[in-house]
């Protein structure tokens, strides 16, 4: 029946359908295999889905009653709807590959691509498509002597039509420990090769907490918070600022904070990421004093340090966490709250452990609401990680190198 249509409207019907429903069609035809499995269809189809299929906020967790021991309890991966204000559960299923539900914590997605590494040095890693079910496991990067942490962004070079992962690894035990710029390595997915990167970053650690929370992409720049220090050991004096990474030119970055928050010595300053467009970059402060005070920042022009906004703030009083500009207070509060990320529409997703229970909650800052999702189970849940994931088609003309499941 297609050879009656004209080759451009059956690329524009085919461009409407699902990704699964393509692959489907795949076994129409070689003429159809032929066409739907074209990189140019690929990129147009990924194109034409980002702005015409809804997205799924991917939410990653792991439950202490959900095995014996609470230390291999597998993790676990959960669809839900962003359009729906209490994120209601997808009928979608994300398969991923046999093995890679314990100890293994997603790190990234990029066009329903997914980053998956295991460990605080990020030795064993795969990048795979749970839509057309690939996936490729990393080579074995470089494990050093000392002991050090490591982090992993991963993203998409659309100048070299490239996937690549950065690994920064940060010395702890030795005499570069705070003194130097951390190691940095650089993997393509085109070339299959983990190299040195050639652009140093600058001398910094990575924040705790930030090198595990989702990172802030804006125009394909990855985004850390990061600090180094400025006095002696003993004076525990910080510089903290957000630390850049460009993937189509292997760059690092600095954008800078505003000084009450550069400043700051014991404090954690995380990249939550880039607003509810995509485009402003975000931050989640802690102060460690006494109270606990909670801060969401928002800088309204990229680069520019006078357009950092304080948005929003939580006090933690005690066991009692409280907004005064909502008029709340949620009891039985045991840490401050960890902002996950931003949804779409612009609301943050927060963590807050209720009396050894972990709870999602969203914050609506606009419309000054603080709503409760009813997300988790009995036993203390972690919730690792949560980011945006879109099904597409990418790898399903790749073979080499491939792994089929």
């Amino acid at each position: 029946m297609s050879d009656h249509f004209p080759q451009e409207i059956l690329i524009s019907i085919l461009l409407r359908l699902s990704p699964k429903s393509l692959i489907k069609c795949t076994c129409v035809s070689k003429s159809w295999y032929s066409l739907i499995t074209n990189p140019s269809f690929i990129s147009n189809h990924l194109h034409h889905s980002s702005t015409n299929n809804p997205s799924f906020l991917l939410i990653q967790f792991c439950n202490e009653f959900s095995h014996p021991n609470p230390s291999l309890a597998p993790v676990f991966y959960s669809l839900r709807r962003d359009n729906h204000p209490f994120l209601l559960d997808s009928a979608s299923t994300l398969f991923l590959p046999s093995g890679f539900n314990r100890e293994f914590s997603v790190m990234g997605i990029c066009n329903g691509v997914i980053c998956i590494t295991s460990g605080s040095q990020c030795l064993t890693l795969i990048i795979c498509n749970p839509c057309v079910r690939r996936y490729v496991t990393l080579p074995k990067p470089r494990d050093y002597c000392s002991l050090y942490s490591a982090s992993v962004g991963f993203g998409f070079d659309s100048v070299n039509n490239d996937y690549k992962v950065v690994r920064i690894c940060s010395m702890l035990d030795d005499d570069r420990f705070e003194l130097c710029a951390p190691e940095v390595e650089v993997y393509s997915l085109a070339t299959g090769f983990w190299r040195n990167s050639s652009n140093l970053p600058p001398v910094c650690s990575l924040c705790y907490v930030g090198s595990y929370a989702p990172h802030g992409f804006i125009n394909g720049v990855i985004h850390w918070g990061a600090k180094r220090r400025t006095g002696s050991y003993n004076d525990n004096s910080w510089y903290h600022f957000v630390l850049s990474f460009n993937f189509e030119n292997e760059t690092f970055g600095e954008v800078l904070l505003p000084q009450s928050l550069a400043s700051v010595s014991a404090d954690s300053v995380t990249v939550i990421g880039g607003g509810g467009d995509g485009k402003c970059l975000t931050v989640y402060h802690v102060n460690a004093g006494s109270p606990c005070s909670c801060n969401i920042w928002v800088m309204k022009e990229y680069g520019v340090v006078e357009s950092w906004n304080k948005v929003f703030s939580f006090d933690l009083r005690g066991f009692n966490l409280e907004a005064p500009s909502l008029g709340i207070t949620v009891a039985g509060v045991t840490a401050p709250p960890a902002a996950l990320c931003i949804r779409n529409s612009g609301e943050v997703l927060l963590l807050m452990d209720e009396a050894g229970r972990g709870c999602l909650y969203s914050l609506d800052i606009e419309g000054k609401r603080f709503i409760d999702l009813q997300i988790g189970g009995e036993g203390y849940t972690w919730y690792l990680y949560s980011g945006y994931y879109r099904e597409s088609l990418v790898f399903l003309n790749k073979a080499s190198g491939m792994v089929s499941y």
